[in-house]
């Protein structure tokens, strides 16, 4: 059974959602003694809900210090070298990195790497958000989070201004670097992704809608269990499940 522990505030509900998804790709091969790694981790990554020894990859774990606990181990590397053998894991995850690479020349260095540490007959999950869909949806929250706050969203505009990677093209990549199968799921229904981001993180109607009991975590958490399944149609986020 996976140790999953999902306390979801109006803080983490958006996070909660990526990593709800990530977990329910595990379950077919989850056992205790699974080795999983983590690139692009922060100082918690899925360890913030799951109670099992993860090790995470980062540049910078300061910058998310409040969330670190003692299931991850953090180690300092970058994507694209990461300080690991051949074959040391189980698992690896990578979720929203992709985007951050600038070119797909750097974004298959980082699929290889991921795919020489992955033992033969393991798995790579990858997410990120996807192609015109997520392009619209960012200028939207980036649009609406400025009229809100006075100043740009703090992802989505780096995300506009560097364009959103297709997930065909990401496929064909990890094709390409090695990986026996892939296969693409799709997360996080438009409709779905613009209400949880227009309450936690546009914060609309905040404070009336926290005094009328929207805006709280009671509320977050049955957003939670009511997005968590709305994966299908018009999604924001690919998911890629790579097999080595």
């Amino acid at each position: 059974m996976i140790p999953e522990r999902f306390d979801v505030t109006p803080w983490n509900i958006d996070p909660a959602l990526r990593y709800g998804m990530v977990i329910d790709q595990l379950r077919d091969v989850w056992r205790d003694d699974l080795r999983i790694a983590e690139i692009g981790s922060g100082a918690a990554g899925i360890t913030e809900f799951l109670d099992h020894p993860v090790t995470g990859v980062d540049s910078a774990f300061e910058r998310t210090d409040d969330k670190a606990n003692r299931w991850l181990e953090q180690v300092e590397g970058t994507a694209t070298a990461l300080p690991f053998d051949d074959d040391s894991y189980d698992v690896v995850l990578s979720l929203e990195m992709m985007e951050h690479l600038p070119s797909e020349a750097v974004r298959a260095d980082a699929l290889r790497e991921m795919l020489r540490v992955v033992r033969p007959g393991g798995r790579v999950v990858v997410t990120f958000p996807a192609g015109e869909t997520a392009a619209r949806l960012d200028g939207w929250l980036n649009t609406a989070y400025r009229k809100r706050h006075g100043k740009d969203h703090p992802w989505a505009v780096e995300h506009l201004e560097n364009g959103l990677p297709d997930p065909d093209a990401i496929a064909r990549l990890a094709a390409s670097v090695g990986a026996r199968s892939v296969r693409l799921r799709r997360h996080a229904w438009a409709p779905a992704w613009k209400l949880q981001q227009l309450l936690f993180s546009v914060e609309w109607g905040y404070p009336w809608t926290r005094a009328a009991g929207i805006h709280t975590t009671p509320t977050a958490r049955l957003l939670f269990r009511a997005l968590r399944p709305l994966n299908r149609g018009d999604c924001y986020r690919a998911v890629l499940l790579i097999e080595k």
